[in-house]
């Protein structure tokens, strides 16, 4: 999974999309000529970044967050993870219940929390952790807190971000993820 403040050769980017470098390299030049990125020479190799800044990244960002991984047993833990929307601006599932290969353990759960709706969110949980036939683990944010672990590379987040589903708050943690990203990179 690529990352928002990496610089990726042509070579790396070949390899992780799984086509010929020369394939790679006319990608790379379309999208350095629309703006969506942006070029850096490091030594003899010019590496490739997301230009963050560029309102159309940000609509390609927002659209490829959306996540079509959505079905069977993952739709029926949204469905359960519902009253919580009530209290959480956004949820991601995560870690093997959402792996197709695995038979989960446990279901693995990051929400971004209001601050102010800590012991709504308790009594909320609560509840909710009755009717889901899995044990549940919490990890709950706030932005500060999301923002904090993402610019520190908190390993448990960014994979959370990485390979995550996203269930609800999609704008928001682009937001987040975006104010960080773009502030590193000024």
């Amino acid at each position: 999974m690529l990352s928002f403040d990496e610089n990726y050769s042509i070579n790396e980017l070949a390899r992780l999309i799984n086509i010929s470098p020369n394939g790679a390299y006319k990608i790379l030049k379309k999208f350095e000529h629309e703006g969506i990125l942006i070029t850096k020479k490091i030594a003899n190799i010019i590496a490739y970044s997301l230009n963050l800044e560029s309102q159309k990244t940000k609509t390609i960002l927002a659209l490829a967050i959306m996540d079509d991984r959505k079905v069977g047993r993952v739709n029926a833990r949204e469905e359960d993870l519902q009253p919580m929307k009530q209290c959480t601006d956004a949820a991601v599932l995560f870690g093997s219940y959402i792996e197709d290969d695995k038979k989960p353990n446990d279901l693995d759960v990051l929400f971004l929390l209001r601050e102010t709706s800590f012991s709504e969110f308790k009594k909320t949980f609560n509840r909710v952790k009755e009717i889901i036939p899995i044990h549940t683990h919490e990890i709950i944010q706030t932005n500060d807190d999301l923002k904090a672990n993402l610019k520190k590379k908190d390993p448990v987040i960014g994979d959370c971000l990485k390979k995550g589903i996203i269930l609800w708050g999609h704008n928001l943690l682009l937001e987040v993820i975006l104010d960080v990203y773009s502030r590193k990179n000024k």
